[in-house]
């Protein structure tokens, strides 16, 4: 047995996302660790940048860092999914994700019986939430 832990990079605004996620999800971090903090000194990193950080919200757990260096972070190639079971729940997350963000498709009910949203927020990282509405 296995977990998988997404690892988001922020190329200097990571603060900032765990800011934003802990007011999103109502989560905690974990752990924050700077790059100033090493032990010895990392050679292209920003001493001020978060260098490792893991936040946890209601079972999920991410691991989220500034990187190296400033680059513009394209190939965005995913999605993180979100399973909800209470659509109060769902609506009320998916406005906070959307804040500063863009609406990729509206919370809406879908053919296999869930309501359903993607979102990509200020981040560029893209949300997709799912609410059975059947059980």
């Amino acid at each position: 047995m296995f977990q998988v832990t997404p690892y988001l990079f922020f190329s200097g605004r990571c603060e900032e996302a765990l800011d934003f996620y802990t007011r999103c999800f109502g989560g905690v971090t974990l752990t924050k660790q700077y790059f100033k903090d090493a032990p010895q000194t990392v050679e292209g990193a920003d001493p001020n940048w978060i260098m490792h950080a893991e936040f946890e919200a209601f079972g999920m757990k991410l691991m989220l860092s500034d990187g190296m260096m400033v680059q513009e972070l394209g190939g965005n190639n995913i999605a993180l999914s979100v399973v909800l079971r209470d659509l109060d729940q769902q609506a009320k997350l998916f406005d906070h994700l959307s804040q500063g963000g863009h609406v990729m498709m509206p919370l809406a009910d879908t053919f296999w019986g869930a309501r359903f949203g993607k979102v990509e927020d200020q981040f560029g990282v893209r949300w997709m939430l799912h609410c059975d509405l059947v059980r």
